[in-house]
């Protein structure tokens, strides 16, 4: 391994609903994804390092090999994805993750936790519940990263209004991303919103204990911890008023 990091682009596609597919159908989509990436990519292609990943693929362009492929390009392409889509029944449909970090290379390939963030984007509930909901073919998610290195920095080939805040969480990692679904910006911005504040990040206020009632529409008083008059319920002992 080497001691230093690269930079690089990193990219996660992965097929929705392979689990579902029977091997040969499975074998036709795989055949179909690497061609469709193929087409779309063009000569960037053949210059970025690929991994395997059976219904999806690892792809990376690091930014320190001589003649580099700049970000705003690799981006430009996979957002063309849609335009060259396969047609007809069981074509298949992408999650796309899209980062920009430092990476380390060994004899295997390469590690690192830009490359964890990647995969984990890619997982992220909001982005498998957009492809679900979408009518295209794609859903993809820019990390803040490569969005603030491309799309915010200002590119005419790119319009920020149709990339949506989002705040997903995967694992231990808690990541801020953009979620764009082409030609689809009113769900995409409905699921980005719902991914700013998911379910399992809702606490109770700081002023509220754990275990506490929560407070109603009626009167909630507790005095010294022995009795509680909620709504029109009176519980407890020791109450003097």
């Amino acid at each position: 391994m080497t001691e230093y990091s690269q930079i690089a682009v990193i990219v996660v596609a992965d097929m929705e609903g392979s689990a579902s597919r029977n091997d040969m159908e499975k074998r036709h989509a795989r055949k179909e994804m690497y061609a469709w990436l193929e087409r779309t990519l063009g000569p960037e292609w053949s210059r970025c390092v690929r991994g395997d990943r059976g219904d999806g693929l690892l792809m990376l362009w690091p930014l320190s090999v001589p003649d580099p492929v700049p970000p705003k390009v690799i981006v430009s392409r996979l957002l063309r994805l849609p335009e060259t889509a396969p047609a007809g029944p069981g074509r298949p449909r992408l999650r796309v993750a899209i980062h920009i970090g430092q990476t380390f290379r060994d004899d295997q390939g390469f590690v690192g936790a830009s490359i964890d963030e990647t995969f984990r984007l890619n997982e992220a509930g909001t982005l498998k519940a957009s492809l679900a909901e979408a009518r295209g073919p794609v859903a993809y998610l820019l990390s803040e990263d490569i969005h603030k290195a491309v799309v915010r920095y200002g590119y005419e080939d790119f319009d920020p209004s149709g990339f949506h805040p989002t705040v997903v969480k995967v694992k231990e990692s808690t990541l801020e991303a953009w979620l764009h679904l082409p030609a689809e910006d009113g769900l995409a911005a409905r699921l980005a919103a719902q991914g700013t504040a998911p379910a399992d990040h809702r606490t109770a206020p700081a002023d509220q204990p754990t275990g506490e009632p929560r407070q109603t529409n009626g009167v909630h008083i507790n005095i010294g911890g022995n009795a509680q008059i909620s709504d029109t319920s009176i519980s407890g002992r020791d109450l003097y008023l």
